[in-house]
């Protein structure tokens, strides 16, 4: 039994907490509202079902003090959106520094986000910062039903899973793929910031769906009716980018419906096929998926500056055009009234120099 800090009380914090508990890990499960946790206390447990079993998970520690959810733990992951990560690291770094800094595991980094983590960490007073993982993807397709149940509809299998520092890797490996078994170790962390799922996935249908969201509250299912030749074609063409990006940087990445095949996300033939309009029309796991009530929603605030701002920025410092990409960037930008490319993350925020070798460096 290892203790596992899981930080986040939303979709993913609680099927991480109810799976690893239901595993015989002890967790302690944190979220800064009380409101969030209420309905959990009074039951004793988090109730979950689907993919992972159902029953009701007695999560060992439920707390909204960020030092208790830390006491005892062996990681510390991180299950929260890419919004919340200046303010965390702000409230994590003097209990790291103090520990002695258990390991950290972004489920998912974004793209970059443990680079971005690391800098914060350090200018918040972390001087050493514990070594930090990320997945390029949720381990879980999941659903919160009310305040004290989560749905899984997958347990995602071979989520890409990098480390900084790469060597560090060695030493969670034995701890991380007790609790994730098909996890998939890759080279560094660019590999799985330019695997980013939701950043290919979320974006288009967002934007070319806008008004449909808008008008129905999100009454409709989003990965299935938003799947129209349209959205597939810009998904596609998105995804072209992202794989030039990819290459300027040395990386051999394959194309999303492969990797999305891959992740047990849609079916075999539809991977095969390469045909995105066909991987969304078979993705099992996300086909009764409702889309966001509005676009005040992460798919935007998250997918859009810590998404495809990065990718972007990651293209252009090596000179690669990404005109999707950045048509995305500013369509959502004038949707919602926010410069997702001010805010979002940059080389500098990254903390990479714009010559390749000089941030590879860094990576390894």
């Amino acid at each position: 039994m290892a203790t596992i800090a899981v930080l986040g009380g939303g979709n993913g914090g609680f099927a991480a907490a109810a799976h690893l508990t239901a595993l015989g890990e002890r967790v302690h499960l944190y979220s800064r509202s009380a409101e969030t946790l209420r309905v959990a206390r009074e039951r004793g447990g988090i109730a979950y079902s689907g993919a992972a079993g159902e029953g009701l998970a007695p999560v060992a520690c439920l707390t909204n003090d960020l030092a208790e959810a830390l006491a005892g733990a062996e990681l510390v992951m991180l299950c929260l959106p890419a919004t919340a990560f200046a303010d965390l690291a702000r409230a994590l770094a003097p209990l790291l520094a103090q520990a002695g800094g258990p390991p950290l595991l972004l489920n998912p980094g974004n793209t970059g986000g443990s680079l971005v983590f690391r800098r914060l960490l350090i200018e918040a007073g972390c001087a050493d910062p514990p070594p930090i993982a990320e997945t390029n993807t949720l381990t879980y397709i999941c659903r919160k039903q009310g305040e004290g149940e989560v749905y899984i509809s997958s347990l995602v299998q071979h989520v890409r899973l990098a480390t900084l520092p790469a060597p560090a890797v060695e030493t969670l490996w034995p701890l991380l793929s007790r609790l994730y078994p098909s996890l998939r170790p890759v080279e560094h962390v660019l590999v799985t910031a330019l695997s980013n799922v939701n950043a290919v996935l979320h974006p288009p249908g967002m934007v070319l769906s806008a008004a449909w969201i808008e008008h129905s509250g999100g009454d409709f299912r989003y990965y299935y009716d938003a799947g129209t030749p349209a959205v597939a074609q810009v998904m596609a063409d998105l995804d072209r980018e992202r794989l030039a990006v990819a290459a300027a940087w040395g990386l051999a990445l394959e194309p999303f419906p492969k990797l999305f095949a891959d992740l047990g996300s849609t079916s075999p033939e539809a991977g095969a096929s390469g045909s995105f309009l066909r991987m969304l029309r078979e993705s099992a796991p996300n086909q009764f998926i409702k889309a966001p009530a509005s676009l005040d929603s992460r798919y935007l605030h998250e997918d859009i500056p810590f998404g495809l701002v990065p990718m972007s920025e990651l293209g252009r410092a090596l000179g690669v055009a990404t005109p999707v990409m950045d048509a995305l960037v500013t369509l959502a930008s004038s949707m919602n009234r926010r410069d997702y490319r001010a805010t979002g993350w940059g080389l500098a925020r990254l903390g990479l120099p714009p010559a390749r070798e000089a941030a590879l460096a860094l990576l390894r």
